[in-house]
């Protein structure tokens, strides 16, 4: 058996440059991975005709054909024409649709699993077959820093060696991300022009120095969501340096200076009754077993 964390990543700068003619949009982001996590194990019996199971114990990811994690392994298998069977174990951490990569980084993490067992393919035809999936699938194959251009699959990573310790929250409603792309394209003719923020955050990541002045996502300005408020909120007399959504939400990430006040913040955030959690950075060498 083939085991892979599953990491979550947040959205430390996230921004839309244009609609696409192809009804996707084309943005600008930071992604950050963090070691929240789920865990994917997948075990091969042979077969003459191809089987994919999916095991799990959550209720909305039953419908096991429709989860990215069956999907991805649909496409690879049948990409190299393998008529295995495919069984696959997944342990679910990481909050559903809440802005924090959780579907894109399962079936990423999948994608790993079947090319260490088989290794049909090198890297970049694994992020071609990622970005087939979803838009942030091909960043959750690589994990770290990176700025992701296009509709995420161009990777520009970043060499971030300094650990950012973060409170995670859940706010108590879910957001369309189609809606939301829709709301901004009603908001904008044009985009807004943010490159050059993007650019100093990853400068101040690279140099280890604060991002609080230049984390931003767009989506913010058109959700309104009081438990969002809420939350960041707490985090703010909680120390945060900066609060964010990631996504399209409804996840908050809150950034502090130490462990100890992360964890506090998080305490906080139980007691008033959010879902949270605490979570540190994670490298690109701490996303494989």
């Amino acid at each position: 058996m083939i085991t892979e964390k599953a990491n979550a990543k947040i959205n430390l700068f996230l921004t839309v440059t244009e609609r696409r003619t192809d009804g996707y949009h084309n943005i600008e982001s930071i992604m950050h991975s963090v070691d929240l996590h789920d865990v994917v194990s997948i075990e091969v019996k042979k077969s003459d005709k191809a089987k994919i199971t999916v095991k799990t114990d959550i209720h909305e990811l039953s419908d096991e054909k429709s989860n990215l994690v069956y999907i991805a392994a649909e496409k690879y298998i049948a990409k190299y024409s393998i008529t295995d069977e495919i069984i696959i174990s997944l342990e679910k951490n990481i909050p559903i649709g809440a802005g924090l990569g959780g579907g894109s980084t399962d079936a990423a993490a999948t994608l790993r699993a079947l090319n260490r067992i088989y290794g049909k393919c090198g890297g970049e035809e694994l992020l071609r077959l990622a970005s087939d999936i979803g838009s942030d699938v091909p960043f959750c194959i690589v994990g770290g820093t990176a700025i992701c251009h296009g509709r995420g699959e161009i990777i520009e990573p970043l060499s971030v060696k300094e650990k950012r310790y973060f409170a995670l929250a859940i706010g108590e409603e879910r957001v369309s991300t189609p809606r939301a792309f829709a709301e901004l394209d009603n908001r904008y003719i044009s985009y807004p022009k943010k490159s050059d923020v993007c650019r100093e955050m990853a400068l101040a990541l690279e140099n280890g120095d604060t991002v609080s002045d230049f984390v931003y996502n767009i989506f913010e300005e058109i959700t309104e969501i009081a438990s969002i408020k809420e939350i960041k909120e707490i985090m703010k007399k909680s120390g945060a340096e900066c609060t964010l959504m990631s996504g399209s939400g409804p996840a908050v990430f809150g950034i502090f200076k130490t462990e100890e006040e992360a964890l506090a913040a998080v305490k906080k955030l139980l007691a008033c009754g959010f879902v949270s959690s605490y979570a540190e950075s994670a490298t690109v060498s701490d996303i494989t077993v």
